[in-house]
């Protein structure tokens, strides 16, 4: 059976399930694990699938950044070494926080390694890839959902959920909610998250407490099913993102019947072409009161939209994907070394 890391930690309540329902569902087919130095240094693996490879050599703290790069280094070598395969999956086209020099050039390095990446949507730009690029797109939630952690919707409450960071734009949703007539119109809008820094938490705040409209926040990280509950309270789920490529908040979204407004960009207009434009919404950014008034207007009730079939992203269908790409990719680490 092929032996495979993830490059992720066991799953927390409060983290994201992406990588353990991958795993979960590969459980059957290959030998996977999830991530320990000692398992990276003293196990042999047939495949290492990197997701979000730059918390493994980036820190707060310059020494710490250094140890951790010189650590990833030997690993690589380690892992040249022993003819192992690297699976790289594309979560993001850049990253959202400047890395610095010496952990992009760290990243860059991961790239020449790479043997196969895997894209979660088609818009990427295949040719610019060190690699070749198998599409596997990003499997739904609804499998993790008990029916206890649903809550009855609200009715008119718009939604922003998940980790706040500042390409998110949220203090620029509350202005456009704050200077539209929403709130006049029975909406209010609640933001739920964690703020990624204390300025950033700040103007968030600042911001809900300087909209005229209705608007309450609750900035720290919730447990899975107090945030399922948030989701169905609300009648639809607002991504403010300044650009989008891959949302794990549209996916969690969509698997508890939450429609989405979302920027408009190559990604999102291939979800709204698999999901349908009852379920996703797009707009022009940069979004302001009458865009974001025009999007939740086209919002239909939950009677009138078309049932949302998500069975193409089961997990166990989408493992079936992955393990021809781990194949391929150990085939092609063979004959990188034959040459």
């Amino acid at each position: 059976m092929m032996r495979v890391l993830h490059t992720v930690y066991p799953p927390s309540d409060q983290g994201n399930p992406f990588a353990s329902l991958l795993i979960d569902a590969l459980s059957e087919k290959t030998d996977s694990s999830y991530f320990s130095w000692r398992a990276a240094f003293l196990e042999r693996w047939d495949v290492v699938h990197f997701q979000w490879p730059e918390k493994y050599f980036v820190a707060g703290n310059p020494l710490v950044s250094l140890a951790k790069r010189l650590r990833f280094r030997v690993w690589m070598r380690l892992l040249k070494w022993r003819r192992t395969a690297i699976v790289l999956t594309i979560h993001n086209l850049a990253t959202h926080e400047d890395p610095g020099k010496a952990a992009a050039a760290e990243l860059a390095r991961l790239d020449r390694r790479v043997d196969r990446y895997v894209a979660l949507n088609p818009a990427v730009d295949m040719a610019g890839l060190a690699a070749p690029v198998d599409v596997i797109p990003h499997g739904h939630y609804r499998s993790l959902i008990p029916d206890t952690a649903r809550a009855p919707s609200s009715g008119r409450r718009i939604l922003y959920f998940g980790f706040i960071r500042a390409y998110k734009n949220v203090p620029g949703l509350i202005r456009a909610f704050g200077a539209s007539d929403l709130s006049g119109r029975g909406y209010d809008l609640r933001i739920v998250g964690k703020p990624h820094t204390p300025v950033i938490a700040a103007d968030v705040q600042s911001s809900a407490e300087d909209a005229t409209g209705q608007v309450t926040t609750l900035l720290k990280a919730l447990n899975d099913n107090d945030l399922y509950r948030e989701i169905t309270r609300s009648s639809v789920v607002v991504l403010p993102y300044a650009d989008l490529y891959n949302s794990g908040a549209l996916l969690m979204a969509l698997s508890l019947d939450r429609p989405v407004i979302a920027p408009r960009t190559p990604a999102t207009e291939y979800y709204q072409s698999q999901f349908g434009v009852d379920w996703v919404l797009l707009y022009d950014s940069p979004l302001d009161e009458s865009s974001l008034e025009s999007a939740v207007a086209s919002v239909k009730d939950a009677g009138e939209r078309a049932a949302l079939e998500l069975g193409s992203l089961d997990w166990p269908v989408l493992a079936i994907d992955y393990l021809r790409t781990y194949q391929v990719a150990t085939t092609h680490v063979g004959r990188r070394h034959r040459r």
